[in-house]
């Protein structure tokens, strides 16, 4: 048996936690011995479910149509591996992985609800834009709401994106973001350490988040209430000594009390793209330091009354009437800024006369 056909039977084999497959797959040789039968483990519980998987000509079949899907298989000891996934304790022993883009050094989880406030979906994805355009890849989970539109707004940039799936490389979960599926597939890179065909099984999502988690620098939590499954990868962040930031939003807002939470229990807040740089990517950092000096959007010129205004917007939706009193401006001076705010794509209208700023 060759060591990658032992790497993928071990990371289909039930019964045995990821810390353990990580642990077994140091020595792949010995792993092959194990499943030939040659050698024992020492752990009955383990050897008893080595023994018991019957899953080889699958695993045959599955190399044999992943050509066809466009995909390939990544162990854990190949160079081409991401490394700041291999750091974690429970890291899986192989990976599934579809599109061009290879795991890059400078990678970000961006992660909220999948129920997400128009306000929300629009930061999220002016995150992932300007993130990718300096060079940050954006990894998430492909979900509605929160981890879509970031991956979408990543699309734009140099840096694209990774979308970690809780099913097979040949599914795509949920069904009403097909299109995105197949960008983040074309241009990006899509992984999962679920054998083809593999459904969408719930419990297979919070064994997906610290992939997500893994993979990254750190986690931002963009909008997220209390229940939220993105404050899971946060708290597997927070394990894997990695960082946790938080954008915060409105007090009384059940939306928002996850996030808020995670701030108060000590997440960095993030009011603009240079405290992501800063806390994670400080090498990139310099680059937008005087954009952020300035409260502008990195590479955006503002000046005069279009950078006082936006920086007078902050993280949260902020209606016209307060910007035109915080601002001790006429309205006719206000909203002719806010006009060409939104010309160069630095703010964002929202229904009801509400303003966003776009990170």
């Amino acid at each position: 048996m060759d060591e990658r056909t032992a790497l993928l039977a071990l990371s289909r084999t039930k019964g045995i936690h990821a810390a353990a497959k990580k642990a077994l797959a140091a020595d792949t040789a010995r792993l092959a011995a194990i499943f030939a039968g040659r050698e024992r483990t020492g752990d009955g519980s383990i050897d008893a479910a080595i023994r018991a998987f019957k899953g080889f000509a699958a695993i045959k079949e599955d190399l044999a149509e992943l050509p066809r899907l466009g995909a390939e298989v990544v162990t854990i000891k190949d160079a081409a591996y991401p490394p700041m996934l291999a750091r974690a304790p429970d890291a899986p022993v192989a990976l599934y992985k579809k599109g061009p883009l290879p795991f890059p050094e400078h990678i970000l989880a961006v992660v909220g609800a999948r129920r997400a406030s128009p306000e929300g979906l629009a930061l999220a994805e002016s995150i992932g834009e300007t993130l990718s355009s300096v060079g940050v890849c954006v990894v998430s989970g492909l979900a509605r709401g929160i981890d879509a539109a970031a991956q979408r707004g990543a699309l734009k940039g140099k840096g694209k994106t990774v979308g970690v799936l809780g099913c097979g490389i040949d599914v795509c979960y949920p069904s009403e973001n097909r299109a995105l599926f197949d960008s983040v597939g074309r241009d990006g890179a899509i992984v999962t350490e679920y054998a083809p065909g593999t459904p969408a099984f719930a419990y297979n999502f919070p064994e997906r988040n610290r992939i997500i988690a893994g993979l990254s620098k750190g986690v931002l939590v963009v909008e997220a209430s209390r229940k939220s499954g993105s404050l899971i990868t946060a708290r597997l962040a927070l394990e894997y000594g990695r960082e946790v930031l938080a954008i915060p939003g409105a007090v009384f807002e059940e939306g928002h009390q996850g996030a808020n939470n995670l701030i108060k229990k000590g997440a960095h807040l993030v009011e603009d793209i240079g405290d992501i740089l800063s806390c994670c990517f400080p090498a990139l950092a310099p680059g937008v330091a005087a954009g952020r000096a300035a409260g502008t959007k990195v590479g955006i010129d503002l000046s005069g009354d279009e950078g006082y205004i936006f920086k007078l917007l902050g993280a949260g939706r902020v209606h016209v009437d307060e910007i035109i009193e915080r601002s001790r401006f006429e309205t006719r001076r206000v909203m002719a800024a806010l006009t060409r705010l939104e010309m160069k794509d630095a703010v964002q209208s929202m229904p009801g006369g509400f303003y966003i700023r776009k990170v």
